[in-house]
């Protein structure tokens, strides 16, 4: 067809021009001969009739251009041939192109980079089918099998409710024996999220009642890595726990729940015969609700179950369900809070890329405007101003292009890396990806940016402010101008830089405070492991006795002072609370029943991690299986259940074991789980007395040698006293309060290195606008001097007026640091976002960072020669 025809001949135009080139000479060449051999016939001579011919034919250059123009691919040839042009330019000037490619190239992979992970986080699909649907209710990690089975008969408004929990299960292998992080899901949790599995079947109703046989889902990678593929896994048997456990399913590669930490599933079993059943909720409930039904509509449902919840069971204040229902996105559910400081620093990175995108308008300003000589010439030989604004485009788009490249390799290269330091929670470090998607950002960005840094030097082009024709009496106008856009730029880039640099002062002040605050021990020279028994210590009493030797062996290891074991380490965990009754406060029933975090020690654990006790005793070896049931509760404990009044000798009981104790001493506060925020009521039970017998406790210890020797030390000996059980993770009790303050840390990193580049992209800036200003006035600074003007007043003068343009950017700055505050609120401890410390630091030290780019050219105007000066012009 013709039209594929004439597109095979652009094509052949634009990458086979040289075939084409040849063919029209030749054309040229063959008709030019033939009319030269019809005038020999006519008698000319061969040089008169060649003569006449080449008259007759015209310009063989003008001819081809016209024939060139027919082609249909002129344009794309003048564009290249502009590229060409421009990478010429840049590689004359390598530092000019230096500076711009660094700063754009940070702007753009720094954007493409936290936008990638951005994107993957809070708006890449989730692996589940119709999202939208699906809810997760209030009140995660503490419904009992009890409410759930009532919810799922109560479901208003949702086609299918599911229920699931967390938890590690060892999994044996001939080779060696790991902790499997695995779901424990009701039988519709696959149903509810809408995954189907790759192999085999989901769960199936029953299957998560006593009496059903153990059965699992597990993912892609334990599949893959753990089994080396099988195709025939499914029936195969695992052991789970010591229990044969047979593979139903191996989900697709592209799943997880609730992330890529878990790698199996198991049926959810609900006896309610049995305690758990009744007792204290660990569960989680997720809702699928119809295609038809809108939010209001789900806001309804809930509060229809929240209703029927408050006639069932009886709560306390703090953990009523039958109020204020409400339902949380998947997504939300998932990523957690990962969405807020992840837009706070896409933000941030857009705001470094605007001021290295006006960085580079200015050098370009400024490069652009010392070629009037040039565009002068250019013109004169017929090149009209769009001609040449577009030849300033594809020089911006060229610098704009190898940026991009440059910052896209610099963000794969980095990625892994950058998602690391992220304020996220490890258990999503694994979901950023980047992708087309990615190449296709920095592709987008490196054409606004090409087109941003070109608009200024343009519109002065087209205004006639480049034009070296339009003479002397138009230069200083012209000049004039171009220092205005350059002090505006500067200006921009100032005010840009105030809001990092006060964002920066303020994250680096807010975890100072954070810092500051007294956990209640002495984290210096403790550090914790982790164990977990094997399945041959599976009762109560050989879990207790591995415990015991354990705790023994480690005392005893070199450079141990102190040992104990706890079930949840400080700052590091939370989980494990239940209600509690006083037996002299029968007031403090129902609704009113308190509620306190449950925590099983050893002797010498306070003194291991350096808590004081308030009153009372600590706990000692005394306080054994047959003795007085005892406990030691928090300051925050007793003051809530006796307020003003003695805590000694009271008698509590406590929901998680119904075991009846006495309190034989207090605590001094311990933050337990966080930081920040009041600190929750606590009751710490003697090891030996709990009614509770976890198979994994932590194992602290104050040591004075290098953490790596003390955890193969633990791991050497937990080994020799039970081959099956394992140690799961170490770490000080340092890195634990760094982990429970690690996001504003991670904030404060990268607001850090942000506001430092924005000092160094501020700095440039007012240098450049500085030092334009001296080069194009050294004339003038000559005269003046041989006139006797003072080389300090010329100085000054230089510096005010270099200064000028970075003070009405700090002003601009402040303001909009101001406007902005609240936005900063939320990841801020012990300070405000109008901070007058935090707004004085950052606006000095922008100032300073000025004043010092700005000291070099001026010192260079004060020592103008007028013979040099004059020379230049």
């Amino acid at each position: 067809m013709r039209w594929m025809a004439d597109l095979s001949f652009r094509l052949r135009a634009l990458f086979a021009r040289r075939g084409l080139e040849r063919q029209l000479d030749e054309e040229f060449a063959f008709h030019l001969e033939m009319e030269a051999a019809k005038l020999r016939a006519q008698g000319l001579s061969p040089a008169d009739a060649m003569r006449e011919a080449q008259r007759r034919f015209g310009s063989a250059t003008r001819a081809g251009e016209a024939a060139r123009d027919r082609w249909g691919v002129s344009l794309a040839w003048q564009l290249a041939a502009d590229v060409r042009h421009a990478w010429r330019q840049y590689r004359r000037r390598p530092g000019f192109t230096a500076i711009a490619v660094f700063t754009l190239g940070v702007g753009i992979g720094a954007t493409v980079a936290i936008g990638s992970a951005a994107h993957s986080l809070l708006v890449a699909p989730l692996p589940v089918d119709d999202e939208s649907r699906i809810d997760v209710f209030w009140f995660p990690q503490s419904w009992r099998g009890a409410e759930f089975d009532h919810v799922r008969t109560q479901a208003h408004g949702f086609d299918a409710v599911a229920a699931f929990g967390l938890e590690g299960v060892r999994l044996e292998s001939p080779d060696a024996t790991q902790l499997l992080l695995n779901v424990l899901g009701s039988a519709e949790l696959f149903d509810v999220l809408g995954a189907r599995p790759l192999l085999g079947r989901g769960f199936r109703a029953g299957e998560d009642r006593p009496g059903a046989d153990p059965v699992v889902v597990i993912s892609h990678g334990l599949w893959q890595q753990e089994l080396g593929g099988d195709p025939a896994v499914i029936g195969r048997r695992l052991l789970l726990d010591g229990v044969p456990t047979t593979v139903i399913g191996v989900m697709p590669h592209e799943f997880f729940f609730p992330s890529r930490q878990f790698r199996a599933w198991r049926p959810l079993v609900l006896d309610p015969a049995t305690r758990p059943y009744h007792g204290s909720g660990w569960l989680t409930l997720v809702g699928r609700s119809g295609p038809d039904r809108t939010a209001t509509q789900r806001q309804h449902g809930v509060e229809a179950i929240a209703r029927s919840l408050g006639e069932r069971f009886t709560y306390t204040t703090e953990w009523d369900k039958s109020r204020n229902p409400n339902l949380t996105p998947l997504r939300q559910h998932i990523t957690g809070n990962a969405g807020a400081p992840l837009v706070l620093l896409l933000s941030a990175a857009g705001s470094l890329l605007l001021m290295a995108i006006a960085n580079a308008a200015a050098l370009l300003l400024a490069r652009t405007s010392d070629r009037r000589d040039e565009m002068a010439l250019r013109t004169a030989l017929g090149a009209g101003r769009g001609r040449l604004a577009r030849q300033i485009v594809a020089e911006s788009l060229t610098l704009a292009l190898i940026a991009a490249v440059t910052g896209a390799l610099a963000a794969a290269v980095t990625f892994r890396t950058l998602v690391a330091a992220l304020p996220v929670a490890e258990e999503l470090r694994d979901l950023p990806r980047l992708s087309w998607w990615s190449l296709g950002t920095a592709c987008a960005l490196a054409l606004v940016v090409g087109l941003s840094v070109a608009v200024i030097p343009v519109r002065h082009l087209l205004r006639g402010r480049l034009d070296g024709l339009l003479g002397r009496a138009r230069t200083h106008v012209a000049r004039a101008g171009t220092r205005r856009a350059h002090a505006a730029l500067v200006a921009s880039e100032v005010a840009l830089a105030m809001l990092l640099v006060v964002g920066a002062t303020l994250m680096i002040r807010s975890v100072d405070r954070l810092r500051a605050i007294d956990p209640g021990f002495d984290p210096a020279g403790v550090f914790s492991v982790d164990v977990v028994t094997g399945t041959s210590t599976s009762d109560a009493d050989r879990r207790r006795a591995f415990f015991s030797e354990v705790l023994e062996r480690a005392r005893a290891l070199p450079g141990v002072t102190r040992a104990g074991l706890t079930n949840r380490l400080p700052i590091r965990d939370g989980g494990w609370q239940g209600p509690v009754r006083a037996a002299d406060r029968p007031d403090l029933t129902g609704p009113s029943r308190p509620n306190a975090y449950y925590r099983v020690i050893t002797p010498d654990f306070f003194r291991t991690i350096g808590a004081e006790l308030a009153e009372g005793r600590d706990l000692s070896v005394s306080d054994g299986g047959g003795g007085l049931p005892v406990a030691v509760v928090n300051e925050t404990f007793a003051r809530r259940l006796w307020p003003g009044e003695g805590a000694l000798g009271r008698r509590i009981t406590t929901g998680m074991d119904g075991i009846e104790r006495t309190v034989v001493g207090v605590v001094r506060d311990i933050r337990l789980v966080s930081m920040v925020g009041e600190n929750p009521a606590a009751v710490y039970v003697p090891h030996e007395q709990s009614g509770v017998n976890p198979d994994g406790l932590v194992l602290t210890v104050r040591y004075s040698g290098p953490q790596a020797g003390l955890v193969d030390a633990v791991r050497g000996l937990v080994r020799e006293v039970d081959p099956g059980a394992i140690v799961i993770r170490s770490g000080s009790l340092e890195s634990a309060i760094s982990g429970a303050i690690a996001d504003r840390l991670r904030l404060r990193f990268f607001l850090s290195l942000f506001g430092v580049l924005a000092l160094l992209l501020g700095a440039v800036g007012v240098y450049g606008v500085v030092a334009y200003s001296v080069s194009r006035r050294l004339a003038e600074f000559g005269i003046r001097m041989a006139l006797g003007a003072a080389p300090a007043r010329v100085r000054w003068e230089v510096l005010r007026d270099g200064l000028m343009p970075a003070g009405v950017g700090l002003a601009l700055g402040l303001a909009g640091a101001l406007a902005l505050s609240r936005l900063l609120a939320g990841f801020l401890y012990g300070v405000t976002g109008t901070d007058v410390p935090s707004l004085l630091t950052a606006g000095v030290t922008l100032l300073a960072a000025g004043v010092t780019a700005a000291l070099w050219p001026a010192w260079r105007a004060g020592r103008v020669s007028p013979r040099t000066a004059l020379g230049a012009e």
